[in-house]
This record gives structure tokens, sequence and C-alpha cells, in this order.
């Protein structure tokens, strides 16, 4: 059993960069994880590269508090973390 089996991990700037490996490397120790970023294109490429079971979309700019406010709805799917159009 990996570390984070059964734990879900936010990871925001999810899109690119250090925020897309360390999604990646959360997802190889078996987490559940929310990817949150402002592009959903640049999310679903990283998405694409991980288990769909294991990633939920939540496209949201962090910086805007209504945004993050808006994205509640979403983050409450992380429990079963299905992945857009899945």
């Amino acid at each position: 059993m990996s570390r984070f089996t059964d734990k879900v991990v936010v990871v925001t700037g999810a899109g690119s960069g250090m925020g897309a490996a360390t999604a990646k490397a959360f997802v190889n120790e078996g987490a559940k994880v929310v990817l949150v970023g402002r592009t959903e294109e640049k999310l679903k490429k990283v998405a694409a590269e991980l288990p769909a079971a294991q990633v939920l979309l939540a496209p949201t700019d962090v910086a805007d508090p209504h945004a993050v406010t808006a994205s509640r709805p979403r983050r409450a799917e992380v429990g079963t973390c299905r992945y857009p159009g899945q």
C-alpha cells in the first residue's frame, strides 16, 4: 500500500511545471488528486497522463475568491474523483 492511498490531495498550479509534477508524484503514491489551475485545457493535458479514477479537474483561479467559492460543488465530487466526461 502506498502512503497516500485513500487520501485526497489538492494541487494548485497543476496545469504545468512543478504543479503538474507534484500532481503526478502524488498519483504515483496512490492519492486521488484534484487538479486546480486557471486553464482547463492545460489541466486536461496533465489529466490525460494519469489514471482517470484518481483525478478530478477543478479549473479555478485561486486568486479570485468568488471563483474559489463557485468551485465548491466540484470539489464535493472528490470522494468519487470522476474525470469530466467519464
